[in-house]
């Protein structure tokens, strides 16, 4: 009988504990385990990652490089690049696209101030949601400075799914 807690107890801490769209090790072997990863291109050289938002340096990348990231913390995004996890800002990196989605890139809402940015029923029209700096969008259609998005992920996941209307000045979009 001893035995088959033991074993279960193993098992058990080899498992990760999934939370929203992060999981967690629990096994302290393990690093970082992501149930939804996303790619980035550090577009700007040197760029440093931190050990945590604004701390220690833990590497730089020298070089046009695609990355992976794993969820975001005000404008910090965490990622694996110096083999361990670390936080790069939202400012070094572009979001890639894929020839599947070229004609609707995704988008980072960036450079709110106070406030939300409006998600809109129509160009300047009434706002029907809020999105937060780091939420993600994707370009559906629309000319700038309005376009017309669809909100996949990001801090207010209230919002996710939902579509509208947005000033496309608080976006950052990597088109090709």
């Amino acid at each position: 009988m001893t035995n088959f807690f033991s074993q279960t107890l193993k098992t058990l801490l080899g498992i990760s504990v999934t939370l929203g769209s992060l999981a967690i090790p629990l096994n302290s072997q393990q690093s970082m385990v992501s149930a939804q990863t996303t790619r980035a291109v550090v577009f700007d050289p040197p760029s440093n990652v931190r050990s945590t938002p604004n701390g220690q340096i833990l590497c730089s990348v020298n070089s046009t490089t695609s990355i992976n990231t794993y969820g975001s913390s005000n404008g910090w995004y965490i990622t694996d690049i110096c083999g361990r996890r670390g936080y790069i800002h939202h400012s070094q990196i572009r979001f890639e696209t894929y020839s599947e989605s070229v004609k609707n890139p995704s988008c980072i809402v960036s450079n709110i101030r106070t406030g939300q940015l409006a998600l809109r029923k129509s160009p300047g029209g009434e706002s029907i949601a809020g999105l937060n700096n780091d939420n993600l969008v994707q370009y559906i259609r629309g000319d700038f400075p309005w376009y017309y998005v669809r909100v996949t992920q990001g801090p207010n996941r209230a919002v996710n799914g939902r579509t509208g209307w947005v000033n496309a000045n608080y976006l950052e979009c990597l088109w090709d």
